[in-house]
């Protein structure tokens, strides 16, 4: 059968880092056509990744997914760490938890990647009407824009039993893991290494004596199989990680079976017994540690999740850097071809995207090795354990680990700020505030996830009102007159912060608030931004959820200049 679709993106794999671009895309009113090469029943098995860090679970939120995500996983808020039978406190995943106290989701989320597709395909069907296309694979592409008509690529893809389809599309998005058909038709190399490094990740329904096994987040200290991974997993199953040394890699030349397997496992936890009463899934693996060349090429042609970055699952960063990178491309993406912003907006999705990768294999490097039991060289000089040396990498990385201490470098949406302690490119703070009358908190991420679809946020931090209401008022009236466009710019979304409690806006400016107005009546929000009460400010937050700008209340020139500096209607 040949056919040809247009759309305006298609998209390769559909995992979660391909199902979310398209889902992403879609709510902004973005046609996509999503591909999986695999056939439904062989993407849609148990296993792979199995948990979400806090910053995650706040992109998902953008997304309108969160809460049918928590409303299926196990929420891990506690965690042991065992070595020789013995609780060892002051080491193991539990350690990194405290550092999520900035957020609201202050615990780890522990879903199978299955659950995870499940719940993201279902809402791109019932919101979108669209559906994962199952079976087929992309085999060829080529750039063309003769026609003029927008549709820069035509693709040809694929089907064992339904022969070929052409796909004429304005961007590629290759989202389809390790061995992307997107990025080797592309182009563009892996960099990077392969280690000896051999894990086993098993899941399924176990017994064990191990004392507080379902606390979520577990380790053992093995002198056999390094550092091995007991997590609570969504339903009735659990799963066991653990690393194969070089001498039983020996024993198991072709690799081993089930049975071998499960033989492992429990030679892996003790002293404490384990019985597989089932299991779902299993693998058995090399540990690849290499980045794309390049997360763009050609303009159109871009790269997401595993088919721009390989490693280990060490610090369980695949599915989450893989959500990073979706929710950093989607606004880029739709406001490109709604014809919002100026090529290099979409340029910083992979310089941005691909930093960030680098970073992540440079730190799973040291962190493969101590979980298999070594210690990597930077540390050899000092009289420590590979346990030790874990603990500190847990603890130096817990930030970037958990997403919530990300960074960005400057560049053409990320702008020095003249006030407060904003530090652009990095993660907005979330805060607890109130509307005019009831005396329910509301956060402030909801507020702004609530009217996000790709748009920006503007947040007047007005301080006391008392001394900068003619302020406000001044800016609400340059606003409505000769900078009215910014009032109107269809990705802005505007809202008033007040410090303490005003019983209205006409009180407080004489005249309405600037967008909807809210009340941060324990300063709380202020103090976060580190926005005086005195003088007040302007926080210019990104449609996902990275501080950008910010200038004084008077400073409506500069922020003009700021947004003018990358959107084509300013």
């Amino acid at each position: 059968m040949t056919s040809t679709e247009h759309t305006d993106v298609l998209v390769c794999g559909a995992g979660p880092v391909g199902l979310l671009t398209a889902l992403g895309l879609s709510q902004q009113g973005i046609d996509t056509f999503l591909i999986e090469k695999k056939e439904r029943a062989t993407q849609q098995m148990f296993g792979r990744a199995a948990a979400l860090y806090p910053r995650s679970v706040e992109l998902l939120e953008q997304l309108h997914v969160a809460q049918d995500v928590l409303q299926t996983a196990f929420i891990a808020r506690q965690g042991v760490t065992w070595k020789d039978g013995k609780r060892i406190t002051n080491r193991g995943w539990h350690i990194m938890l405290p550092t999520a106290a900035g957020s609201f989701h202050n615990y780890m989320v522990n879903i199978r990647q299955k659950h995870i597709e499940d719940i993201l395909a279902h809402k791109y069907n019932s919101d979108h009407g669209k559906s994962v296309h199952f079976g087929w694979a992309i085999t060829d592409y080529a750039i063309d824009k003769s026609l003029d008509d927008g549709y820069n690529i035509t693709a040809t893809i694929t089907h064992v039993s339904l022969g070929n389809r052409t796909v004429r599309c304005k961007y590629l998005v290759g989202a389809d893991g390790a061995q992307s058909s997107v990025r080797q038709l592309a182009g563009i190399a892996m960099e990077g290494d392969e280690s000896t490094y051999k894990w086993i990740r098993i899941d399924g329904k176990v017994k064990t004596d191990m004392p507080d096994h379902n606390a979520g987040l577990a380790a053992i200290e093995s002198n056999t199989h390094g550092a091995v991974l007991w997590m609570k997993l969504d339903g009735d199953a659990h799963r066991v990680g653990f690393a194969i040394p070089s001498h039983l890699q020996e024993k198991y030349p072709e690799g081993p079976n089930e049975a071998e397997v499960i033989k492992e496992a429990i030679s892996a936890v003790l002293p404490f017994k384990l019985e597989f009463e089932r299991v779902d899934w299993w693998t058995y693996y090399s540990i690849k540690q290499k980045v794309a060349s390049s997360m763009q090429k050609d303009n159109y042609v871009l790269l997401g999740g595993d088919a721009a970055h390989t490693h280990s699952s060490g610090f369980a960063q695949g599915v989450n850097t893989g959500i990073h990178d979706a929710t950093n491309l989607v606004w880029k993406l739709a406001g490109t071809l709604k014809g919002w912003y100026k090529d290099d907006v979409l340029s910083t999705y992979a310089s941005e995207r691909r930093e960030i990768a680098k970073r992540l294999i440079a730190l799973d490097k040291l962190v493969a090795a101590t979980i298999s039991g070594d210690i990597p060289v930077a540390y050899t000089q000092s009289e420590t354990s590979p346990d030790e040396v874990l603990k500190n990498l847990i603890l130096q990385n817990a930030g970037f680990t958990t997403g919530l201490g990300i960074e960005y470098k400057k560049s053409v949406i990320n702008k020095d700020a003249t006030i407060g302690n904003i530090v652009a490119g990095t993660r907005a703070e979330d805060s607890l505030i109130y509307q005019p009358g009831p005396l329910v908190p509301i956060r402030l991420h909801y507020l702004l996830n609530e009217e996000s679809q790709g748009r920006w946020a503007v947040l007047i931090f007005v301080g006391h009102a008392s001394r900068n209401g003619s302020k406000v008022a001044a800016l609400r009236t340059r606003l409505a007159s000769d900078l009215g466009y910014l009032a109107r710019a269809p990705f802005l979304n505007m809202l008033t912060i007040v410090a303490g409690s005003i019983p209205g806006a006409w009180d407080a400016f004489n005249g309405p608030a600037i967008g909807k107005l809210y009340l941060d009546k324990d300063f709380t929000a202020h103090d976060r931004y580190g926005i005086t009460y005195d003088n007040g400010g302007i926080v210019v937050v990104r449609p996902d959820g990275i501080l950008a700008y910010s200038s004084p209340l008077d400073g409506l020139d500069e922020i003009k200049e700021f947004f003018t500096g990358f959107c084509n209607s300013i």
